[in-house]
């Protein structure tokens, strides 16, 4: 099968090859603390595993609305307006499975071949990975931790162009 050829600007997953190194010296016998991957050690509080099956025995197991369930995203949007202090409406909220889904079709919705998307340093390795494969450029602006990693607003407008998106 052909790939398309924009997935040869992205590059293996530097989080999955740490995640493999680190569970292969575990089983080696080497004391591992592993900073990759987020995979949790414990299950999921028993008031979630009851909500779940209960929810499954009531029969709810069939596709929701493609933004979330209306419920949800009104309670999300309540709790975004109260949190920023600014009016948020249902409307306005998309329910994902997690922020890199989130962020992955923000970038295919909105960028256009050729956009630049700044990209505040240091960032999770995909944010790149993602904004490329969406057709766009990745524009890195350092921060620095002697400032809390805050961000520079002037060296963002320094690093923005006439194609810079946002």
């Amino acid at each position: 099968m052909k790939l398309a050829a924009r997935l040869g600007a992205i590059a293996p997953s530097a989080t999955v090859a740490m995640t493999a190194r680190a569970k292969a010296m575990a089983a080696a016998g080497v004391d591992v603390v592993s900073l990759s991957a987020g995979e949790p050690d414990f299950a999921p509080p028993d008031l979630v595993q009851e909500a779940t099956i209960a929810a499954l025995r009531a029969g709810h197991v069939g596709y929701t609305s493609v933004g979330g369930l209306p419920a949800l995203r009104d309670a999300a949007a309540r709790w975004f307006s109260r949190l920023y202090g600014v009016p948020f409406e249902a409307a306005q909220v998309a329910v994902t499975v997690g922020g890199k889904e989130a962020l992955a079709l923000l970038f295919a919705a909105l960028l256009d071949p050729g956009d630049e998307v700044i990209v505040p340093a240091p960032y999770w390795v995909s944010y790149p990975a993602q904004i490329r494969l969406a057709g766009g450029a990745p524009v890195t602006v350092p921060t620095r931790a002697d400032r809390g990693f805050a961000l520079d607003v002037e060296a963002i407008a320094r690093a923005c162009t006439e194609r810079t998106r946002g």
